[in-house]
């Protein structure tokens, strides 16, 4: 295509000649010129319509080329679908459509990756931690806060006063978590029916569930330790009633580096009592958010607000509002090896399988100053 380009550009730099040459002589063309420009123009027009058949070609090709890339795209996604549904149906696998996990459990290659990320996209509080993907116990290395590097002003030739730093070292290794679903075999021959997608689609459901409980409120026996357990103290005056004075009190609770990021977690009960509070001046100190997508049902004192099935209600020593920079004070360790077990023997007299699926993680608050631990009196 460039020769032909450049051929044309010859040809019409020629024919320019013959017809600048003619204007300025005020004459009419020579009957060789005559030749000679009717050759340049049945050679211009043969060009043209070789360059637009050309380009045309060019524009189909592109354009089977994407629909191919996009159907490949979608068999991929269908591919892996089907994987998973097969995997429990009980077919084999190609040696590329699954991975052996450390767990030496067989799971569907793209299986691990597609339920964390999906349970963490259900959960607000998941997204609002830091995450860590380890498949040992990770160690966090925090600032012991009776020691910590001391500067200060030292005069010209004054000794400079040294400060002891000292760290301490936090755990977190794993825990399991686990989503065991029996399904009759009726229902697993249905080929019509995406048993793979409700699976997952209810183990992350859950799984979701049960790990943001955790991260709120876990004992740290057999599951992570939650944030309730930690984090600095606040009281109310009351177990059945909060105020705006205390809201105000509590969000200044909260230390100043660490307030461009905070976010209050309370339960849907504790948002509808907040709501009714108001200011000197009878404003509400809630205000609704207008962008239903971000995940936040709102702010208060200019600070987002998340709802947490996990989060108490107000009552009796209950802890029913967490308030900081919830990336800075909570460290969640996921072993990215999410583990699925078809288990084919145990429920077969019942004329079912078992499909057993297991997460691996753990958490622990790291520092308790990013954050705000609100309390009930007993």
């Amino acid at each position: 295509m460039k020769e032909l380009i450049e051929k044309r550009g010859s040809i019409l730099g020629r024919m320019r000649e013959l017809l600048d040459g003619i204007k300025n002589e005020k004459r009419a063309f020579s009957e060789e010129e005559q030749k000679e420009y009717a050759q340049a123009e049945k050679e211009l027009a043969a060009i043209d319509v070789t360059l637009k058949a050309e380009k045309r070609a060019q524009a189909a090709m592109m354009a089977e080329s994407e629909e191919g890339a996009e159907e490949d795209t979608e068999g991929e996604k269908r591919a892996s679908a089907e994987v998973v549904s097969d995997f429990i149906r009980g077919a084999e696998l190609r040696a590329d459509e699954m991975t052996v996990s450390g767990t030496g459990s067989i799971v569907p290659s793209d299986f691990s990756q597609d339920i964390i990320h999906d349970t963490f996209a259900l959960s607000g509080v998941l997204n609002m931690v830091s995450v860590v993907n380890s498949k040992g116990t990770y160690k966090q290395i925090v600032s012991d806060k009776a020691n910590m590097i001391s500067a200060g002003w030292t005069d010209e030739i004054a000794e400079i006063t040294a400060s002891d730093a000292k760290f301490t070292t936090i755990e977190i290794g794993h825990h399991k978590l686990t989503a065991l679903s029996k399904l009759s075999l009726e229902l697993i021959n249905q080929n019509q029916f995406d048993i793979a997608a409700e699976v997952m689609r209810q183990t992350e459901r859950d799984f979701a569930i049960k790990a943001e409980t955790a991260i709120i409120s876990g004992d740290g026996a057999g599951k992570p330790f939650g944030l309730v357990t930690s984090g600095t103290p606040y009281a109310l005056a009351s177990a059945s009633a909060i105020t705006a004075d205390e809201i105000v009190k509590v969000y200044h609770a909260l230390k100043s580096p660490f307030h461009q990021n905070a976010v209050w977690i309370m339960s849907n009960d504790t948002l509808c009592a907040v709501r009714l509070l108001t200011d000197g001046s009878g404003r509400y100190i809630f205000h609704q958010n207008e962008n239903l997508t971000s995940g936040y049902a709102g702010y208060i004192l200019g600070k987002p607000v998340v709802v947490s099935d996990a989060m108490e209600n107000l009552g009796s020593s209950a802890k029913p509002i967490l308030f900081g920079d919830f990336g800075r004070a909570y460290k969640v360790n996921i072993n990215p090896d999410v583990s699925m077990q078809i288990l084919n023997e145990k429920y077969a007299d019942f004329g079912m399988k078992g499909v057993l699926s297991i997460m691996w993680l753990d958490g622990k608050p790291v520092n308790p100053e990013a954050y705000v631990t609100v309390s009930c009196p007993a």
